[in-house]
């Protein structure tokens, strides 16, 4: 097995609190109202294709109302169009990012995200300290598809055996593990995280 060297991130609950339903409740304090405008955005298609780049983080908001009662329009505008205005930064990940970066490890981010990933790119944590980023909407392939993790290596000029990917769906971590790179579920505990990175280079020494 090759030395893991580089160490690379997924964003939504990995560095930021992606919590639909967390989100969801923040942005429309109703319950049931919430949950509507959940499915009908967070959980549509659209979503999807917008973090694919087949479409603008506008047209899920256009095909969400489409959906629902027109009382909610203007909250499903919110949903789409501003949601990031409660996205929250996962400190305890970014200062790990940092304490690897320091440790020679190249840190890097992938990630599935739409166009709006540019007005909350700089609170990300530590998001100066990557070596790398790579977000689906600009290139069109999104996780678990195998493509974007040999994109990415590629980008990189990076072997894909010399990779971890962190991420908080198994199917991207399985999308990875097919791509070559070895892989962790996250689960938000970052010293567990932190001492599977301690193991691997051990096992390496």
């Amino acid at each position: 097995m090759a030395q893991i060297r580089n160490i690379v991130f997924d964003m939504g609950g990995v560095l930021m609190d992606w919590d639909p339903v967390r989100i969801s409740l923040l942005l429309c304090p109703d319950p049931d109202d919430a949950a509507l405008l959940r499915k009908a955005v967070f959980d549509s298609r659209e979503w999807g294709f917008a973090d694919a780049g087949a479409i603008k983080p506008e047209t899920i908001a256009w095909t969400a109302k489409l959906k629902l009662p027109e009382r909610l329009h203007e909250l499903a505008d919110t949903f789409a169009l501003r949601w990031y205005d409660v996205f929250e930064p996962m400190e305890a990940t970014g200062a790990l990012v940092r304490e690897l970066k320091s440790a020679g490890y190249g840190v890097y981010l992938l990630s599935n995200a739409n166009t709006l990933f540019e007005r909350y790119r700089d609170r990300i944590p530590a998001i100066d300290a990557f070596d790398g980023v790579l977000v689906s909407c600009y290139e069109h392939v999104v996780k678990p598809d195998e493509a974007i993790y040999l994109l990415f290596c590629e980008r990189f000029g990076l072997g894909p055996a010399s990779c971890l990917f962190v991420d908080d769906l198994r199917r991207n971590v399985v999308g990875a593990e097919r791509a070559g790179m070895q892989g962790y579920l996250f689960d938000r505990d970052v010293e567990a995280l932190r001492e599977h990175v301690r193991a691997l280079a051990e096992a390496d020494a």
